[in-house]
């Protein structure tokens, strides 16, 4: 019998803001532990909580971005439940009425049946991210967010710095978060993967969070289950908590599947409850029974007052969004005439896609622009690991440089030598061309004079293309650009060694 997953995920997403959810204190990472705590977010008797005004724009601004639709009434609730590192005993959640919901985010598919969970396969229309005017869209499919709701975060055990014994650090207790549910839409874990892909990218673009995984800005669970392929009714699920990267998430779900499965094909059957998973050991271990709504008794926090919100301001902060990932790809392959493959790199974050539209309104040559980008700057970047901001050179001047190759005073061997001194030394290329003498060499006497050395020193190898193997016309054309320092003009070179072969 084959088959068939059912994915849901319940992402946590710090968001970006100075201070925490409900309290003055600094939401900032990697502080000494337990200095960044109050009595409001140790929950001590008589402390008040306040909801942090920038937080809930945040969370606002990111359910706009995933099409939710914003209630102008949310309640925050008391979620109760006892760890070390909520000594207070509850959580401030939203419940039964949260922030938004009905959302959705299409993610590029490759091979994936739909699940069958009634998700509106294919690509939408009308919406901010979605639009299908013009040319056709990637293969994607929309997976449904059911519900945005804002809360706090708890703190964090530590279990490395005492031997036997575990610490607790409360600075991250009180946190701002947004928890991202979807609806049990997806069918693989490789979908899973370009859904969460997806959705850092369009977090990133909105600015709402760091999305930074290795500080616990962006966390994952997921919730799976397995079925006969072409049934409709789901079967137990479990979930999987404690994965730190996308590529872990893919792991562990590709893991508890496999297990599934073959607990079923035993005549076994799948318990309901809440895996960790061990990254190391590659496998995923009971952590408890899965619980309830029920267990958590959930009720309105009494200290709170409802989070009313202005029909005026949602349609304001939705006014104010930026244009996301796969509208703005689109628009680079109708705007410059740009392949599928290079939009979406341009694409892959909003600092590069400035840098690009930038470069683009100031170079003649759209496609030139986007092969700079997408070799020499992001191979720059990748080899010392930083973000395009610190790149020194402007894209004014990455201009100029690709004028310089386009009126032939640079070949592109020496355009690529000038593109890493502007980095070293923040010149104009047409300075470090007159200092360093790296114009290209164009004059009709000196490119003779270079054919006839090659075709001197080679001798051999003349005679052997005369004889009819063309291929070695690289290879003297190679020596004559050696010889020339590479300043040698390509085109007028390549002539000449062809006429003094004929």
């Amino acid at each position: 019998m084959s088959y068939q997953p059912v994915i849901g995920l319940e992402v946590h997403v710090q968001l970006k803001t100075a201070t925490k959810m409900f309290c003055g204190n600094s939401a900032e990472f990697g502080a000494e532990p337990n200095s960044h705590v109050c009595p409001v977010c140790l929950g001590l008797p008589g402390a008040l909580p306040v909801i942090n005004a920038a937080a809930v724009e945040l969370g606002v601004r990111a359910a706009l971005g995933l099409n939710c639709t914003i209630h102008q009434t949310s309640i925050f609730a008391r979620k109760n439940y006892f760890y070390p590192d909520l000594p207070k005993g509850y959580q401030i959640t939203q419940y039964d009425r949260p922030l938004a919901t009905a959302g959705w985010l299409e993610v590029e598919t490759r091979g994936t049946t739909d699940p069958g969970s009634g998700s509106g396969s294919g690509s939408g229309s009308g919406q901010r991210d979605a639009g299908t005017q013009g040319r056709s869209p990637p293969p994607g499919r929309r997976i449904r967010i059911r519900r945005i709701h804002l809360e706090e975060d708890a703190g964090k055990s530590l279990h490395d710095r005492f031997a036997g014994k575990t610490a607790v650090d409360l600075n991250r207790a009180g946190v701002p978060l947004i928890e991202i549910v979807t609806e049990p839409d997806l069918a693989s874990p490789e979908e899973a993967r370009a859904f969460l892909g997806r959705l850092k990218q369009v977090l990133e673009y909105l600015e709402v969070s760091d999305c930074d995984m290795e500080k616990g800005s962006l966390r994952v669970d997921a919730n799976v289950s397995v079925r006969p392929a072409g049934s409709v009714t789901f079967g137990t699920k479990t979930e999987v908590k404690n994965m730190n990267s996308f590529a872990n998430v893919e792991r562990a779900l590709a893991y508890e599947i496999e297990r599934q499965v073959a607990l079923l094909e035993s005549g076994g059957t799948v318990e309901h409850e809440t895996l960790l998973w061990d990254a190391a050991r590659g496998e995923a271990r009971p952590m408890r029974s899965k619980e309830e709504s029920h267990d958590y008794r959930y009720f309105p926090d009494p200290d709170l007052p409802p989070l009313v919100l202005e029909r005026s301001r949602i349609e304001a902060l939705g006014a104010a969004l930026p244009e996301l990932p796969g509208a703005r790809a689109r628009r680079f392959r109708e705007q410059y005439g740009l392949p599928d493959y290079d939009a979406e790199v341009l694409t892959a974050t909003r600092a590069v896609a400035d840098y690009y539209e930038a470069l683009a309104g100031a170079a003649a040559d759209p496609k030139a622009a986007s092969n700079w980008v997408m070799t020499e700057v992001l191979a720059w970047l990748n080899q010392r690991q930083c973000a395009i901001t610190e790149l020194p050179i402007t894209p004014d001047r990455l201009a100029q440089l690709i004028a310089l190759v386009a009126d032939g005073t640079l070949s592109t061997t020496m355009a690529r030598h000038v593109f890493a001194r502007m980095a070293e030394t923040g010149l104009p290329p047409a300075l470090i061309v007159q200092q360093e003498g790296l114009a290209q060499v164009r004059d009709q006497a000196q490119l003779e004079g270079w054919a006839d050395e090659v075709l001197a020193a080679f001798p051999a190898e003349a005679e052997r293309y005369r004889a009819g193997e063309a291929k070695l016309l690289a290879f003297l054309m190679g020596q004559l650009m050696r010889r020339s320092g590479g300043k040698a003009d390509p085109r007028q070179a390549s002539e000449i060694l062809r006429r003094k072969l004929e």
